[in-house]
């Protein structure tokens, strides 16, 4: 798997500057980039691994959600949801690239939830149990709209708020 480093959603959010006031100083010197990104690398991979079919390819787009936002920095402007609804828009956008590129090569398309997927060994009963409900759970959300399912995404895999996964949509707050 690609390098990732990881870091806690809680130190994320908590103390120092603000990812606004980071990437303002990352316009002009593209280092202060560097903790935007270690603050928020491991919420953008869990929420592009659950669009993808690997760690492999949800890593890779990590790296393009990223290498497109340092790019882009220069033109990010704090409004709407803020930095971090801007970055996941990014993430996916990066994303549905990658759709849209698999597609027109023929290659299938990002998986839908499979609520018969579970990646885990079992070995006692609590993990059928577990493996039943999760199996009920990822029924229940493949028969949600795309929209809802990408909001469900975007807050227990991502960890974004109700306002950021609003800006990320193109949706309204009280929408979201």
């Amino acid at each position: 798997m690609a390098e990732i480093e990881w870091a806690s959603a809680a130190g994320a959010r908590s103390g120092g500057e603000s990812d606004d006031e980071i990437a303002e100083a990352a316009r002009s010197n593209p280092a202060a980039f560097e903790d935007l990104y270690r603050r928020h690398n491991l919420s953008v991979f869990r929420f592009l691994r659950a669009r993808t079919k690997s760690d492999d390819d949800a890593a890779e787009l990590t790296a393009v959600a990223f290498e497109r936002a340092l790019q882009a920095v220069g033109r990010y402007r704090p409004a709407g949801g803020g930095f971090l609804a801007w970055l996941f828009t990014i993430a996916r956008n990066a994303a549905l690239d990658m759709e849209r590129a698999r597609h027109r090569h023929g290659t299938e398309r990002l998986p839908e939830l499979d609520p018969t997927d579970i990646r885990e060994p079992l070995q006692t009963e609590a993990d059928l149990v577990r493996k039943e409900q999760l199996a009920e759970l990822r029924s229940r959300v493949s028969k949600l709209s795309e929209a809802q399912r990408e909001a469900i995404v975007l807050r227990y895999a991502g960890g974004l708020t109700a306002r950021e996964i609003g800006a990320t949509l193109g949706k309204s707050e009280a929408a979201t």
